[in-house]
């Protein structure tokens, strides 16, 4: 924990410039004894009788009610006078929608301990090999979640901010909320500093991405693997290729829908695994590497 502090107090005394790059550099910046406390298996004992799991107490956030076909009259309300009073409107309707969209993002790797994983969550933990801690669902909620920030930029200029903010907003209430009710971290202070890392972790992630968005592929695929597969050196190359597909075609799919199904909250993100047929295909390029004479071959001829 002290090295954390010394890497955070180090950071906050740089530059604007060297701080997002040195935030970026070192994801994940911490490994507390929450952040990557495994699930217990089912029936089994805490390590810690002072420190007991909370079965009761899923990281998933409790599940949206079905999208509603006829409006309310409070939304109908809203939405009638939204183009007369935009400003006293567009926090209402932010705030539910982001709220929705956050919840999408954090059910990807989301699970509850001792009970099966989803499908989504399958990949993250057993086909990418990460372990099922609040680092690893918190990294993967992260990612899902830039990808809908990048596509907020998007909407009119006064509406980003609002939109934005709310959005952000929700995911670090759930992580605050997680600490209270499911690692009994009661004292504010100590969360405070939890905190404070997780906001460098969120900002480092999101420099790395934006970076890969707009210069590679390659690019984008070392960000994912430094934030999403912890920079391991066994790390599986296929699926580290299969999220870096998912990660481009969603964003495209993203970019190529109105403004509206967004302000509505109607996004739903696929499975990675969508992406494994993609990945498999071979290049033609790789047949004519296959065809061509070697260049040392040549050289000694």
């Amino acid at each position: 924990m002290a090295a954390s502090r010394t890497l955070v107090n180090t950071a906050l005394r740089l530059t604007p410039r060297k701080r997002t790059a040195a935030a970026a550099a070192a994801v994940p910046l911490v490994a507390t004894r929450f952040f990557n406390t495994p699930r217990p298996a089912a029936g089994a004992q805490p390590a810690d009788p002072a420190r007991p799991p909370h079965p009761e107490v899923p990281v998933a956030p409790a599940p949206p009610p079905p999208l509603k076909q006829t409006l309310s009259l409070a939304d109908a309300i809203a939405l009638r006078f939204r183009d007369y009073l935009p400003n006293a409107t567009e926090t209402y309707v932010a705030y539910d929608v982001t709220r929705e969209l956050y919840l999408e993002c954090a059910r990807q790797a989301a699970y509850v301990d001792g009970e099966e994983f989803s499908e989504s969550a399958k990949f993250w933990y057993d086909v990418c090999n990460r372990a099922p801690t609040f680092q690893s669902w918190s990294q993967v909620t992260i990612l899902h979640m830039w990808m809908l920030m990048a596509r907020m930029r998007a909407l009119d200029k006064p509406r980003v901010k609002i939109w934005q903010q709310h959005f952000i907003d929700h995911f670090f209430y759930d992580a605050e909320d997680k600490m209270v009710k499911r690692y009994d971290i009661k004292r504010a202070s100590e969360r405070s500093g939890y905190m404070k890392d997780l906001f460098h972790q969120y900002r480092g992630m999101t420099a790395a991405f934006d970076e890969g968005l707009v210069k590679s592929d390659a690019i984008l695929a070392t960000a994912l693997w430094r934030n999403i597969f912890d920079a391991s050196e066994d790390v599986d190359i296929e699926a580290m290729a299969t999220v870096t597909s998912y990660v481009r075609r969603a964003l495209s799919k993203l970019g190529s829908v109105d403004d509206d199904v967004i302000m509505r909250g109607h996004v739903k993100f696929g499975l990675p695994l969508e992406e494994r047929k993609v990945v498999e295909q071979k290049h033609h390029y790789l047949e004519t590497i296959g065809d061509s004479t070697p260049v040392a071959e040549t050289a000694s001829s």
